[in-house]
């Protein structure tokens, strides 16, 4: 560099004055948005005059918007009914999942064809809702509700917005599958389409499963319709079956652990609003997250 340079670049000079045009050319922080920049390289004039808010404005808008969000009221809970003919431990263990923030809900009513099981003695004394009987004994039409008398008190009375099968073994009623058409699941102890349909229940379908030399089972939740364990499936577990090991009974007590966690997680999916259905075939799909 020739010595002039030199001394004109160690001696302090004032600075003159930028111009605005010149100013202009400074660069500066993106925006917090994409922008196509113009042709020849200029910046989009949106952005040249767009300056970001002063920090004690943005940290006003921080306060008022966490302001109103705690002053916001909380969502009230779900209206979930769920159906028993049992000791009601899938009842219990949704009660919990409730209890513990994993299921947004509560339990408006039990609903029964056997008034003195466990389950809903459970729910009498433990839960304090309304138990009602379906169906009625054919010797005596007073003793549980229509088809019509059912659909009405969860709707109107009860005020549901869906409904669990936690071991109910009645086929349900077409007014009830077309009143709660996507709103209604059910926990069956297998793998299906395997080890369903009429009388695979309960011990019927670990004995079968033992039987036939799976290797596998587990529970499945699935949407209700008008066919036994034909709705659409929305979740499953599986577990190890030793053949000539496990005895019914252990294969009984492996799923049933399973069924516990798996009811819960799809009914807190279904109530969060994260359960979507495939445009093709209807065929349900969790997002992951919470609404």
């Amino acid at each position: 560099m020739p010595a002039a340079l030199l001394a004109a670049t160690a001696r302090p000079r004032a600075v003159p004055a930028r111009s605005p045009a010149r100013a202009a050319t400074v660069p500066r922080p993106p925006p917090a948005f994409a922008s196509r920049r113009p042709e020849g390289g200029g910046r989009h004039p949106a952005a040249a005059s767009a300056s970001p808010p002063p920090r004690a404005s943005r940290a006003s808008a921080a306060r008022a918007s966490s302001s109103a969000d705690d002053d916001a009221p909380p969502r009230p809970p779900t209206r979930v009914a769920v159906f028993v003919s049992g000791g009601g431990s899938n009842l219990r263990a949704l009660h919990a999942a409730m209890l513990d923030g994993r299921v947004r809900a509560e339990v408006c009513c039990v609903v029964t064809n056997l008034p003195d099981c466990g389950g809903a003695s459970w729910a009498r004394d433990r839960l304090g809702v309304p138990v009602l009987t379906y169906p009625a004994k054919k010797s005596d039409p007073s003793s549980g509700l229509t088809a019509a008398e059912l659909v009405r008190a969860l709707e109107v009375e009860h005020a549901a917005k869906y409904v669990c099968l936690a071991g109910y073994l009645r086929l349900i009623p077409p007014e009830l599958c077309r009143a709660f058409e996507r709103k209604m699941l059910n926990i069956h102890p297998a793998l299906l389409p395997a080890f369903g349909g009429k009388g695979m229940h309960g011990m019927n379908v670990h004995e079968a499963v033992v039987r036939s030399g799976a290797r596998v089972s587990g529970p499945t939740v699935h949407f209700v319709n008008e066919k036994f364990d034909e709705g659409k499936i929305l979740a499953q577990a599986v577990v190890r079956v030793d053949p000539g090991v496990d005895a019914a009974e252990d294969v009984a007590a492996k799923v049933l652990e399973k069924e516990h966690e798996i009811f819960a997680d799809a009914l807190g999916a279904l109530v969060d609003g994260r359960v979507e259905f495939r445009e093709e075939d209807g065929v349900p799909i969790v997002r992951e997250g919470r609404g």
